[in-house]
């Protein structure tokens, strides 16, 4: 096949569900976007393509599907196929998004940087073998308060700050007071969210810790963790439901 071709495949297979099969002819691999093989595949793949993507760590197997996915690198290479020539190895890392920041005049510079909040849209994409979304929207909107709360937590005191200095403002508005406010606010997050991922089983507090903090692939938590295939998609809305219901309580 040749190389567009190969491309517009890995593409295809870069949505939650997609799988690539043996093919019945036995001439190669078919792809099912939603894992639905009893369904027309979309495209094919030849027995030779998917050998070499295989060896260049694109693909993996599922053993226990009897079929290939795309890995963490996989899906690297396709945001970087599908971006511009000069964002090429900043979009492997997400989607990419013009951003407003203040320049040194004061003024505002548009830049291109990681979008914020990539992780939500593949956690809303997730599907159940109906093509119905697999988070309810409550479970959604767990794990973004969770999310939040831990980019709170990160905007804490500078390394290195002096205890023993002496506050350098007495107004109410003055600059001890903003930075006591956002130690405050910074401390608070970190409580709610150790309170929250306290709450878990060890099992669960990992996976949503690794897939809606640290954005990991499903795909290599299972593979990290060594569980069957799906199992860690079912510990996610576990995991996620209980903060959901906590919330509510």
């Amino acid at each position: 096949m040749s190389a567009r071709s190969i491309e517009r495949a890995l593409a295809q297979l870069a949505a939650p569900e997609a799988v690539l099969a043996g093919d019945s002819r036995g001439v190669g691999f078919a792809l099912y976007p939603n894992g639905d093989r009893r369904r027309r595949a979309a495209g094919r793949l030849s027995a030779q393509d998917v050998k070499a993507l295989l060896a260049e760590g694109v693909l993996a197997a599922l053993p226990e599907k009897g079929a290939l996915v795309l890995t963490e690198a996989g899906r690297a290479r396709v945001r970087r196929t599908a971006s511009r020539p000069e964002e090429k190895f900043l979009a492997q890392h997400g989607d990419v998004e013009n951003r407003a920041i203040v320049d040194q005049d004061g003024g505002l510079e548009q830049v291109r940087a990681l979008a914020q909040g990539a992780g939500f849209k593949r956690l809303a994409a997730l599907r159940d073998s109906h093509g119905r979304p697999w988070l309810t929207p409550s479970e959604l909107a767990a794990a973004r308060r969770l999310r939040e709360d831990w980019e709170r937590a990160q905007c804490g005191l500078v390394r290195g700050s002096d205890w023993t200095a002496p506050p350098r403002g007495s107004a109410s508005r003055g600059p001890s007071n903003a930075q006591e406010i956002a130690a405050g606010a910074a401390c608070d997050a970190r409580r709610r969210m150790e309170r929250a991922l306290g709450a878990l089983a060890s099992p669960l507090r990992r996976v949503v810790e690794r897939v809606c903090l640290m954005e990991e692939g499903l795909e290599a938590l299972e593979r990290g963790e060594g569980w069957p295939a799906r199992s860690g998609k079912i510990a996610l809305k576990l995991g996620l439901a209980q903060l959901a219901a906590a919330s509510a309580a």
